[in-house]
């Protein structure tokens, strides 16, 4: 986003996910940040660019039960089966279960997410499974 003409734009917050903000927060024009996005947007996983089209959704939901089996059987009980958010896209909805997003950067569960991320289907990309 720097480099794409927003200079202001900060890094990643320290348990992941995308700075939110506007426009007017990093200081360009809504022109500038949208040119910016757009010419980013290929970065970004599909779980946060929300174009993973519905044909999709449903094996995509199948390799995330497989991966929440496994969470489960891994010493993660609560860790809950996925579900769909309001855009159609899949997403493990922690907070449904009482799991915090600070219990989910604990060393066990880190540790137990990347034992069962074989089982995330690919399109996903390389990053944590979406939270809800």
């Amino acid at each position: 986003m720097r480099s794409s003409g927003v200079p202001d734009y900060p890094d990643p917050p320290s348990g992941g996910g995308i700075p939110k903000g506007s426009a007017q927060q990093f200081g360009v024009s809504d022109s500038r940040y949208q040119a910016a996005e757009n010419n980013c947007q290929h970065l970004l996983p599909v779980s946060y660019s929300h174009q993973l089209p519905a044909s999709e959704v449903p094996q995509l939901l199948t390799g995330m039960r497989e991966f929440s089996q496994c969470m489960r059987s891994h010493g993660v009980p609560d860790w809950p089966d996925p579900s769909t958010d309001s855009d159609g896209q899949p997403v493990f909805d922690i907070s449904s279960r009482g799991i915090t997003r600070s219990v989910v950067r604990s060393p066990q569960v880190q540790n137990t997410m990347t034992e069962c991320h074989h089982l995330l289907p690919s399109v996903l990309g390389l990053g944590n499974p979406p939270l809800g």
